[in-house]
């Protein structure tokens, strides 16, 4: 169970296949391996490995561990793009990279969210 996540959405007019791909080239861009099931998408970014070796506070942000849940629902005859980021440094994280932590699971949402969006701005 993670300590904390983060939320972001957008709304589109897309088909929900659409939505489903660019949710999977979002991740794909960012370094992840996207696991589609139906219209839920899940990834991994970062490596708990690398973090743990070099340390939190000095790894490069890329490498902190997180869990992305991308979900597209219907809104209003659209679809809403539902994009979830959360830690998963799991046991033994440092006070000291809490903060750090949470600023990077909200700058991932954020940048995902962002690159979904600008996939389907054309998309009908």
């Amino acid at each position: 169970m993670p300590r904390f996540y983060f939320q972001e959405s957008t709304v589109t007019a897309a088909a929900p296949a659409q939505c489903v791909s660019a949710a999977a080239g979002a991740i794909s861009s960012m370094g992840g391996k996207p696991e589609i099931q139906g219209y839920r998408i899940l990834g991994k970014l970062g490596s708990q490995v690398k973090m743990r070796i070099v340390g939190g506070a000095f790894a490069p942000l890329s490498w902190l561990p997180t869990d992305v849940v991308i979900d597209v629902t219907e809104a209003n005859g659209q679809r809403q793009v539902i994009v979830s980021v959360a830690e998963r440094i799991g046991f033994g994280v440092a006070l000291g990279m809490e903060g750090r932590m949470k600023k990077h699971c909200s700058e991932t949402a954020v940048a995902l969210r962002d690159s979904i969006a600008r996939q389907l701005a054309g998309a009908v």
